[in-house]
């Protein structure tokens, strides 16, 4: 009996324990928003030979609107993936191909993959 009712005494003091942390939880989650200034890159060109900047920029908007996928290049070579709320963002980038725009959204990065996810663009 004495057993049973330290199992469930210390089953309580997990959950507990738990249940505190959870709150802390979503909002590390919030924190990772940020502002994110580059270049608007079209990631095939990009990837494959280095292609950006404005004599690349007729190229990159056609890729850019035909559906390739679409990156921001920052200032000190980071490079990340863009999508917007779960979907791409194309049409409304691809008349920014090689210009400097700022995005906000969600910040993630996994294997070395740096990502925009719920990138809104900054006016």
């Amino acid at each position: 009996m004495k057993i049973k009712r330290n199992c469930i005494l210390i089953a309580g003091t997990v959950l507990a324990v738990v249940a505190g942390l959870l709150p802390s939880v979503s909002v590390a989650a919030a924190d990772d928003t940020k502002s994110v200034t580059g270049e608007v890159v079209d990631l095939m060109c990009y990837l494959d030979h280095g292609a950006k900047g404005e004599k690349h920029a007729g190229c990159a908007e056609k890729c850019i609107k035909s559906g390739g996928p679409v990156g921001l290049l920052t200032k000190d070579d980071q490079l990340y993936l863009v999508i917007g709320d779960h979907q791409p963002m194309n049409e409304e980038l691809a008349p920014y191909a090689a210009k400097t725009v700022t995005l906000k959204g969600k910040v993630v990065e996994r294997n070395g993959v740096k990502m925009i996810e719920n990138a809104k663009l900054e006016k």
